[in-house]
Formats: structure tokens, C-alpha cells, sequence
């Protein structure tokens, strides 16, 4: 019996003659699915890896280095939220850029331009000239924090947008491994080596470590197409043809010919405004009926995804290590051991007793988080379609809320801990809502609405982040109430998401495709 890409193929062979036009998505439909759209997952997932690395990487080293720069954790908290400061400072213009330039033409340059300037971050001798340069590397993230996810979904036909993004956004997990990981065997090391003017000791080593993915991106990037959606809004059918040819034979292999002579447009693309002034009327179509009511529910959401999965997460590696070290009685709860230490900071204010050592334990602990948030991601794959987007979404971020209100009362450090690894599962939930969100938006809107939701879930860390520096020491149990209530009841927002179809239908009757 033939399989199905067989018949496919048999099928495209028999009837070229008969589709020499199609419309867009029925050419799109007729590349198929296969060796293409593997490499482009497996790029974007490297490029979501980079983004988590560069975002919380510094978690891992800020421990080591706050005797050396002189850091508090006011200090901490700033650096841990600089990388989102960046991608909030400049998600609207790289959005705008990934709209009118190109998804890939936005990508790759900043991917290469992050690592240089996170490369330069591991240079710094004080906390402003650290923060600054995290700062820059957070707004060259920013151009792919959210366009990879238009990139990918783009690449992807509509039955299988939702679990390409679900199994790009895993590679997100593995960050969680690898940067313990690394950390764990770079950061306990008592070695330094003198380069050039100043002495590099091992948290410097391990910044430059994690550059390696968006490294490898940026390289495969150089030889793969924009997207061809991109290109039928932005440029016309006929600079859209040629991807679409290169996507068939990526798939089919090179001895067939794509059947596809043209592709069909209707003339309400035709009508639209170009340049700034046609950006800036697109633009204000996100805040009118029927995308408004998307944005609000979308972007608020999205805060309250990424104030507990990364606002908490930088912290986590702290916390740990102050339970890890903790001598006293095991039977009290994660925030009196935060109250303790700091108590002990007080009463040494000059700092005489600073201790940057790490529990070597952080690192498998923080290991086996990554591995929860992996199977977290893989499962979202498998059951996102079986399940339902919506349903998933709230499922997840209830138990997380749930969770996370649990991990400061529980008197028990290993069930504070095991609590804190579920409600930073609500991390995985921003997949599930991108999933959702990309559908609703027409092309030449969706990169811009992605940064922006991004934008505003970022945010959230530095929000969350710097609320967890403020409150932490003083008002522990307060602070891990708030997040938790305020994930857990976000949920409420997706019962008021309207149909995608609607939608659809309305804005098409503006003049906009999908």
C-alpha cells in the first residue's frame, strides 16, 4: 500500500496541469510537510532557546558575582529584570520592523548582535555597567522573542500551526537544563585566568556559554527563505511562488517540480495603504472591534504568564540556595528562611560575612525543573489538539496559581520546593497562547501583535522580578499570594475569547488576509 506522502505526490503528479493557479492556501497546502518544516522548528526552537537563556541566564550567576560587584538584592532584582526591560523598551519597533521588513530579516542580524553584546556583559566590573549592557541585550532578544513565533506559524498550514508552536516552544525547557547544567559545571570552580584587563573568574566563563544556540540559529538562518505569507502581503504572489517551490522540494525532493504556475489574489490586498501611514492604520485596527476585545484578554494574560514563570523563576535559584543552606529546623517555611537571611544581612550591614558560594544541589534541582517543564511541553504537543486550546491554557494556569500561593506556606522545604517547579509550569502555558492568539490576527498585523504581547508578558518578569526584590525579604507570604490569585484568576478573561472564524470574517471584510 502507498503511504500518504506517496499519494500526495502521485496525486500532484497526475493533476499539475490542472492547479497551474491556486489561491494561497491551497498552494501552500500542496508543499506538504516534511524535511522543511523540520529544519524550520528545529530554527526556531534554537531561537526560543536563545531568547530563555539570555533572559534568565543571569539567575545562575548573580549569587557568584554579588560579593564581587557589590550587589543587594534590590541590585539583583534589576539585573534579573534587565533583559526584559530591553525586550519592553523595543518590542513595538521591532514588531513594526518584523511587519514591514520581514520576519528573518529582523532575526538574524539581532540574533548575532545579542550575542556580541551578552559576550561584552561578562566584562563588567560594577552593577551599572552590567545593567546596561544586559539592558542592550534585551533589546536585540526582543526582535525574536515573538517573531519567531509568526515565523514559525506562518511556515506551518493551519492543522498543524498549533503543535509546531507547541514543539518549538519545548526548546524553552531545555534552557532550564542546560543553563543549571553549565552552571553546574563552570560556576563552583575555584579557577581565574587573566585576559587582556581583568581577571575572569568562572561566572564571566559561563555568560559566554549560553551565546551557542542563537549562534547556530543565525547560521541556518542564512539559508532558509522568508516566509512566504510575509512575502504575498508585503511583496505579491509572485516573490511568495519561488518559497513556496523551495518548501516542495525540501519536502518532496528535488526531482519533482512544484504543479503551481501562479497563485490567485483577491483585489482587497490591492486597496490597501502601504509605508508608515499604511502601518499606522493597521496598527490602530488592533485597538478597535473586533481585535480589541483579542488584545486586552491576550496581553493581560500573557503579564500574568510571565510575571510568575520568569518574574519567579529568576529567583528561584536564589531561594533554593537559602533553603539548601539553611541549618536550622526544616519544618518552617521557604519565606522564615528568607526572613532569616535577612535579618542576618542587617545585622552586618558592611557586608564583612558576604558568602557568593552556591549550593551545588541548585543545579540538579534546577536540572530536574527543566526536565518538568520539557514533558510539560511535550505533552501540550500531543494533547493540545485532542483537548482544546482554551481548555488547556486554563487547566495549567489554575494549578499553577494554585501552586504558587501553596509554595510559601507549606512548612516543608522539599514540598515548597516541588510546589514552586509546578507553578513555574505556567510558563509553558505562553506556547498555548500564542497558539491561540496567532489565528486572529491578519498577516501583516501578527508580528506586530506577537511583540506587543510578548512586550507586555515580559513586562510581567520585570514586574514580577522586581516586586520579588522589593517584597521578598519583609512580606514573603503576601508577595507569593498576589502572584498566585492573580495567575489562577486570569483564567476567567478566556471565557470571553470570541470565536476565531468571527474574526476572520470581519477583518477579510476590511481588506486584510490571512
Amino acid at each position: 500500500m502507498k503511504t500518504e506522502d506517496e499519494r500526495t505526490i502521485s496525486d500532484v503528479e497526475k493533476s499539475s496541469e490542472k492547479v497551474n493557479e491556486l489561491s494561497f492556501e491551497e498552494a501552500f497546502e500542496l508543499t506538504g510537510h516534511g524535511r522543511f518544516n523540520h529544519l524550520v522548528l528545529f530554527t526556531s526552537g534554537l531561537i526560543m532557546l536563545n531568547v530563555s537563556m539570555e533572559s534568565v541566564g543571569m539567575s545562575y550567576a548573580i549569587t557568584s558575582a554579588e560579593c564581587e560587584l557589590g550587589l543587594n538584592s534590590m541590585h539583583k532584582g534589576l539585573i534579573n529584570a534587565a533583559a526584559f526591560i530591553g525586550i519592553i523598551a523595543t518590542s513595538f519597533l521591532w514588531g513594526y520592523l518584523g511587519d514591514r521588513l520581514g520576519r528573518r530579516a529582523v532575526m538574524l542580524p539581532a540574533t548575532v548582535g545579542s550575542a556580541l553584546l551578552s559576550v561584552a556583559s561578562s566584562f563588567s566590573s560594577n552593577f551599572w555597567m552590567l545593567m546596561l549592557l544586559r539592558v542592550l541585550t534585551g533589546c536585540l532578544i526582543s526582535a525574536s522573542s515573538a517573531t519567531v513565533y509568526a515565523y514559525l506559524g506562518e511556515m506551518h498550514t493551519s492543522s498543524r500551526r498549533a503543535a509546531a508552536i507547541a514543539w518549538g516552544s519545548a526548546f524553552i525547557s531545555f534552557s532550564f537544563m542546560i543553563l543549571p547544567g553549565l552552571a553546574w559545571l563552570i560556576i563552583p570552580g575555584k579557577w581565574t585566568f587573566s585576559l587582556v584587563f581583568m581577571d575572569i573568574v568562572p561566572w564571566r566563563a559561563f555568560v559566554w556559554c549560553w551565546c551557542a544556540p542563537g549562534l547556530a540559529a543565525a547560521l541556518i538562518l542564512l539559508f532558509l527563505p522568508e516566509s512566504p505569507k510575509f512575502l504575498l502581503a508585503n511583496k505579491g504572489p509572485e516573490a511568495a511562488l519561488p518559497v513556496l517551490a523551495t518548501m516542495y522540494e525540501w519536502n518532496y525532493g528535488s526531482g519533482l517540480k512544484y504543479p503551481v504556475g501562479r497563485i490567485s489574489t483577491s483585489n482587497l490586498d490591492a486597496q490597501r495603504v502601504g509605508g508608515f501611514v499604511g502601518a499606522v492604520k493597521d496598527i490602530a485596527l488592533m485597538f478597535k472591534p473586533p481585535l480589541l476585545r483579542c488584545v486586552f484578554i491576550s496581553h493581560t494574560s500573557m503579564f500574568a504568564v510571565f510575571m510568575v514563570s520568569s518574574g519567579l523563576y529568576v529567583w528561584v535559584p536564589d531561594i533554593l540556595n537559602s533553603i539548601l543552606r539553611d541549618s536550622t529546623d526544616q519544618n518552617i517555611t521557604i519565606c522564615q528562611i528568607i526572613s532569616d537571611k535577612f535579618q542576618n544581612a542587617t545585622t552586618d550591614p558592611m557586608g564583612s560575612s558576604c558568602r557568593a558560594d552556591v549550593s551545588v544541589s541548585v543545579f540538579p534541582i534546577s536540572m530536574a525543573m527543566g526536565a518538568v517543564f520539557a514533558v510539560t511541553y511535550l505533552a501540550i504537543g500531543f494533547f493540545i489538539n485532542k483537548i482544546g486550546r482554551k481548555t488547556l491554557y486554563c487547566g495549567i494556569m489554575f494549578v499553577c496559581g494554585v501552586a504558587t500561593v501553596g509554595a510559601a506556606f507549606v512548612p516543608h522545604g522539599g514540598a515548597a520546593t516541588a510546589l514552586l517547579i509546578v507553578s513555574l509550569c505556567s510558563g509553558c502555558a505562553a506556547s498555548i497562547l500564542a497558539a491561540i492568539v496567532v489565528d486572529v490576527f491578519p498577516t501583516c498585523l501578527r508580528a506586530m501583535a506577537m511583540c506587543v504581547m510578548y512586550m507586555v508578558g515580559r513586562g510581567g518578569a520585570a514586574v514580577g522580578s522586581n516586586f520579588l526584590g522589593a517584597t521578598l525579604d519583609t512580606h514573603c507570604q503576601t508577595a507569593f499570594t498576589v502572584f498566585g490569585v492573580f495567575t489562577a484568576g486570569s483564567t476567567i478573561l478566556m471565557v470571553f475569547w470570541p470565536k476565531p472564524e468571527k474574526v476572520r470574517e470581519e477583518m477579510e471584510q476590511k481588506g486584510l488576509s490571512y
